[in-house]
């Protein structure tokens, strides 16, 4: 019978990792720390361009930070780089794609609604915590499925392992309510230090949410370690 993914695993490992690779770690740290000043410094700090910039970003430090963790150096190899580039941006696409789509069957849902309990109801309901909670869960979900997963390919084609879509698919199976509880601590983790953070100078504040990101990396390199080596030795 396949093991399944330990969570308590996954943060105990992710944690051992950070310990015994500390000079990485904090050469992980500078790295996203900049991509997080340099919007600030340009005076971007929302919108259409700074998304576009973030998503960028982030596809560049998880292709150094793989190379790190997998082969403990930096990769500078172009063909690499642009197949790896194609399987994270399809991870995106897929997850955006998910959210249109799930966008539109919740509103054409919540028309059908008004429609046979009326707007009293529909106004109490969208201004209620379950619906904040459920959508955000829901929300939670789809990334895991249609962002995390697939994004697995990514790491595969730098570490020359499977790099079809669909096979992340069969080699998570049975683990997605998993992986949800491993991301769903992760990013309360995040909103919990970025709440604190809100009383923080704005540089530092940027300083130590590139910590706990690099941390949750970790974290997304040990799942992948689980499914496609199926082991959780400490590295």
């Amino acid at each position: 019978m396949k093991e399944k993914l330990s969570v308590w695993k996954i943060y105990r490992n992710s944690y051992r990792y950070l310990v015994s690779h500390l000079f990485a770690f904090a050469f992980l740290t500078i790295f996203y720390f900049i991509g997080n000043v340099l919007p600030i410094l340009f005076g971007i700090h929302s919108g259409f361009l700074y998304s576009v910039f973030t998503v960028i970003y982030a596809f560049i430090f998880f292709y150094f930070a793989a190379g790190c963790y997998f082969k403990q150096q930096l990769l500078f190899n172009r063909k690499i780089f642009i197949a790896s580039g194609i399987r994270f941006f399809l991870a995106v696409a897929l997850f955006l794609i998910a959210l249109l789509v799930a966008n539109f069957l919740i509103n054409f849902s919540i028309l059908n609604i008004s429609v046979s309990f009326g707007n009293d109801f529909i106004d109490w309901l969208l201004n209620s915590y379950i619906w904040l909670i459920g959508k955000n869960l829901f929300i939670l979900f789809l990334f895991v499925s249609f962002f995390i997963i697939p994004s697995f390919a990514f790491v595969s084609e730098i570490n020359a392992k499977n790099k079809s879509l669909l096979m992340t698919y069969i080699k998570t199976k049975g683990n997605i309510f998993r992986i949800c509880l491993v991301v769903f601590i992760a990013f309360f983790l995040l909103l919990l230090i970025m709440f604190l953070m809100s009383y923080l100078n704005i540089i530092l504040a940027a300083f130590l949410r590139s910590v706990v990101f690099v941390y949750i990396s970790l974290l997304y390199f040990k799942m992948y370690d689980f499914f496609y080596a199926n082991t959780l030795k400490g590295k």
